[in-house]
């Protein structure tokens, strides 16, 4: 029985190995993809839902569902997976170049590829629909919770407070894809609110993993997210605690964040100390830095008044 379960073992470690060379079109980079496979066909053990929110055109979703099908110790091996599914400017600048070109048009859907490219895996994956700042989470408890979908604060506040109470304390996990990116700083704020409850476990390619470790009371989800609705000694310490989670190649993005956040409470002369004064950058993933920079210099100059929308992917 051992020499079998090691045969098993090493025949799938071969698979991963092998899977581990093909790439997804999507948001998620080549060892971010590779490392949500080995997770579903390695750690993940059932006790509760993979939920992907923000799947786009199925990049981890497929990631996940190919190590679902090598796992053969969880007995549950579904994959939520929730979207708009609509076309955006921003998915249209990520396609020039790519085999998407072209494929679609703004504010049309684009679930028929998503179906397209997930019908492999059909059996593993349940598709929502809906927009997250009215979602509603039915289907018991989550082990995994992938998260590319706080492109707001109330999408953040909505999203924490439908799914993250469904989390298993000691058990489930959560992944912020966008934790170094410039465009999201309300996310910072929210994780260092539940610092007492998440425990920090690995900073991966492109997101920050997260163990929840006890359980989480309500009204700690309950704070608003905006950066003109928190003080500033929060945004600094919130900043501060994100800065030692993460390595040195994603301080600068994070750091770009921090500016953001200054940006959008109207604070230009802070932001500006903070992207001046910093010793991360200008070199950035994606050139976040230098463009937080030049748009906080632009509106300096020209006194432009500050809008709440002014580095938010659309």
């Amino acid at each position: 029985m051992r020499g079998f379960a090691e045969l098993f073992g090493l025949r799938t470690r071969l698979h991963l190995r092998k899977l581990g060379r093909t790439w997804e079109f999507g948001m998620t980079s080549h060892p971010e993809q590779r490392w949500l496979r080995n997770y579903a066909a390695q750690r993940y053990r059932g006790v509760g839902a993979i939920v992907d929110l923000g799947c786009f055109l199925g990049a981890t979703t497929i990631a996940l569902a190919e190590g679902l099908e090598l796992n053969r110790k969880a007995n549950r091996k579904q994959i939520y997976a929730y979207d708009l599914f609509i076309w955006n400017k921003r998915y249209e600048a990520r396609a020039r170049g790519k085999e998407v070109e072209g494929l679609f048009t703004i504010g049309g859907s684009f679930l028929p590829e998503f179906l397209r490219r997930t019908q492999n895996w059909r059996d593993y994956i349940v598709i929502h629909e809906e927009d997250l700042r009215h979602a509603r989470w039915e289907h018991g408890p989550i082990e995994f919770l992938f998260i590319d979908a706080m492109k707001s604060p109330e999408v953040a506040t909505a999203i924490a407070s439908n799914f993250f109470l469904h989390l298993v304390p000691a058990k489930s996990y959560v992944a912020h894809q966008d934790f170094p990116h410039c465009f999201a700083p309300w996310i910072h704020f929210l994780t260092f609110r539940l610092r007492d409850y998440f425990r920090f476990v690995a900073d991966l390619p492109q997101s920050s993993l997260f163990r929840l470790e006890r359980e989480i009371e309500p009204q700690a989800l309950a704070g608003d997210l905006s950066p003109g609705a928190v003080r500033s000694a929060e945004i600094e310490a919130a900043f501060d605690y994100s800065m030692s989670l993460v390595r040195d190649d994603k301080k600068a993005n994070v750091t770009a964040a921090k500016a953001v956040a200054y940006v959008e409470r109207g604070e230009l002369t802070r932001a500006h100390e903070i992207v001046t004064q910093t010793r991360y950058g200008p070199a950035s993933r994606a050139n976040e830095f230098n463009k937080v920079k030049a748009l906080i210099e632009r509106k300096l100059t020209t006194s432009q008044p500050t809008s709440h929308n002014v580095w938010r992917p659309s």
